[in-house]
Formats: C-alpha cells, structure tokens, sequence
C-alpha cells in the first residue's frame, strides 16, 4: 500500500490512499516476415488469441506486442506456466497458427520466436505459340526449371494439381512411371471436392490402388488413392478416396487404375509444404518423369503429373503457384522451345505469362 496524499476539490480536501498497484505492459513481443520478400508491409494484420485481457500493438512492417496486466493474464506466473493458441492472420497470406509457451518465471516481455507469412498460392495461365508465325501450339509442355544463369540449392517442381495434403520438411519425393493401365468408367458426374467415385466396373481395385482421372486433351490430370471400397466389388459400387477432387469430372472423363513403379533418385522437401500448393521446393528437380509421388507408403501418399499442357488452341494453366519470388518456365513442342523468367506477382489472382517458341 502506498503512502496517503491528499487532493483538494473546491472547498474540500480529500485523503486518498492508493490500495492496489498494477502494470500494464507487453507482455509477448514478436514480429513477422514475408516467407518471400523478407520484411511485411501489411497495416491490415492482425494477432488473434481468443484473449479480451490482451491487447494486440503492432506497426505496419510487422512489430507485435500482446499487451495487459501480469497478475491478470498470467496469476501466480512465478510458479506457473501457461500456453497461448495464437493465429497470424493477414490479408492475402495463409493464416499461421501455432502454441506459444509462457514459462512460468520468465520475465516479461516474452519473445515470440520470428514468424514468416506464406503468400497465397495463385494460378499462371498463357498461351504458347510459334514465335516466326504465332499459331498456337497444342500439347506443348510447360515446366517449372531452374535458373539457367544461377542453378539454386533448392528446386521448385511445378505440378499439374495442387497438393491434397500437408507434408513436413524432409519428406521424400521421386518421380514414378504409370503401368498395366485397366479402364473403368464413372457411373455419376463427379464435382471438386468429392472424395467417392461411382464406378461401373471395380476389377483390381483394392485400399492404396491409384486411380487416374482426366480429360480429353490431358490439360487437367489428377490422382487418387483409394481408401476403400463399397460393398459388392469388384462388382459396380462406391470406391472411397483418401483425398478430394481437386477437379469436376463428367461421366465421359477418362478412368483409369494404375500401377506406379519408383524411378530415378529419390529427394527430400526443402521447406514444409501445404495442401493447394502447387509447387513442391525439394533438393532436385522433378522433372526426370511425366509423374511424381510425394509421401510414397504414407496414409498421404499422393501422385501428380510434372508441369502442364496446352490444349488445342495452345492455352495452359497451373494453379497453387507460390512459394518462390521467381519461377523460369520452359515449354517445349518438337524442336522448338523458350524459357521464360518470371517475377511472380502475388498481387493479382492470375499472371499471364505467354511463350513463343522457336
């Protein structure tokens, strides 16, 4: 208790002993980057802890504080410890959600080890063509490659779907050739996000199996690996996925069982990935094969073709693109090819970056 004062009011005088003492101040410090381009300029981010006691202070290139009372937030935090669910939300990044420690005894502020935002993955479309006579170029391929002048550490392998699942650092990834195709046939139109097929015909299909489904011109190709099956097989019935369309598919798309046998060297993850993105950065790149596997022998073991393909009028697309500040694409149709350097612009949903080879 401190000592009494007095304050006068008018003609009256006031005795005033203060009772309680308290502090205000931050109590956990931080701040957060851009994965990418190094240091936020984000005025709109925000720091959510579910908490009303603490109060977030930040400036706009990414200097946090939570801020409030010790002995309200944190009672008896000199013996006790105490855990934070803490969520970096800002716009146009992926949200960030981790457990933060307060230790009891530590002295406040606590430092927030560093955080980096990921950019939100985005979709490079455009348009290939022959550069003497500017006819489109159908079935042309389109990959991600390294930087001809500068070859980096670390590769980004462009995919022709985006992730199904996240996948930690270190997980191995290798290229896979496809065999012993045996057609099967949709029985019901299938939208994005499902996870069961309706088949009319189920010979050879077992949990892991991997199935194909694509178009016409190839230009959308994705994989599954099936769970389960439905009763009354190999008979007509519902075959369980282990992960959702990326893609719609009418009755008429291509089906088809695959068996996938591991070729070339195999690699680890660079950085952790997460599920959309459509771009792997490992310690090579992936391009030795039409086909890789991320997580082979896993419960998230998924299949993706390598890069894109340009349907009849010479058009791409490749969606989840991220991850990298520049990506080099390079297309290549019989003798003629080009590669083009790109700085990704996060700023736009959809880059348009065209080729002309020659």
């Amino acid at each position: 208790m401190t000592s009494p004062h007095q304050v006068t009011v008018g003609d009256l005088l006031y005795a005033v002993a203060d009772d309680c003492t308290t502090s205000y101040l931050a109590l956990l410090t931080g701040s957060v980057t851009d994965e990418i381009l190094g240091e936020l300029y984000a005025p709109d981010f925000t720091v959510v802890s579910g908490r009303a006691d603490l109060q977030l202070k930040k400036t706009v290139n990414g200097l946090f504080a939570l801020t409030g009372y010790p002995d309200l937030s944190f009672p008896h935090h000199d013996t006790t410890g105490y855990n934070l669910n803490l969520q970096l939300i800002a716009p146009g990044f992926r949200d960030l959600s981790w457990v933060q420690p307060v230790p009891a005894a530590q002295p406040f502020p606590i430092p927030i080890p560093a955080k980096a935002l990921r950019r939100l993955p985005l979709r490079i479309q455009g348009r290939v063509v022959n550069d003497l006579t500017r006819a489109p170029i159908p079935s042309a391929q389109v990959l991600s490659v390294d930087d001809p002048l500068n070859p980096p550490t670390i590769h980004a392998t462009a995919m022709r779907t985006p992730l199904y699942f996240d996948h930690t650092l270190g997980t191995q990834a290798q290229n896979v050739t496809m065999n012993t195709p045996v057609a099967l046939s949709l029985t019901e139109d299938v939208a994005v996000g499902d996870n069961v097929l309706n088949l009319s015909n189920r010979p050879g299909l077992a949990a892991n199996s991997v199935i194909q489904l694509r178009n016409s011109s190839q230009t959308v190709v994705e994989y599954s690996v099936v769970d389960h099956l439905g009763p009354g097989a190999p008979a007509a019935g519902q075959v369980f996925l282990r992960n959702t369309l990326n893609h719609s598919y009418p009755m008429s798309a291509a089906v088809t069982l695959l068996t996938p046998s591991l070729v070339g060297a195999p690699t680890t993850l660079s950085a952790d990935a997460n599920a959309g993105d459509g771009v792997l950065l490992a310690g090579q790149l992936l391009n030795g094969a039409s086909t890789l596997v991320v997580d082979s022998g896993s419960l998230t073991a998924e299949y993706h073709e390598v890069g894109a393909l340009t349907d009849s009028d010479g058009y791409y697309g490749l969606d989840g693109m991220g991850r990298v500040r520049e990506i080099f694409l390079f297309s290549t149709q019989g003798g003629l090819q080009q590669t083009v350097p790109w700085f990704i612009e996060y700023d736009h949903a959809t880059n348009l970056v065209d080729l002309r080879l020659s």
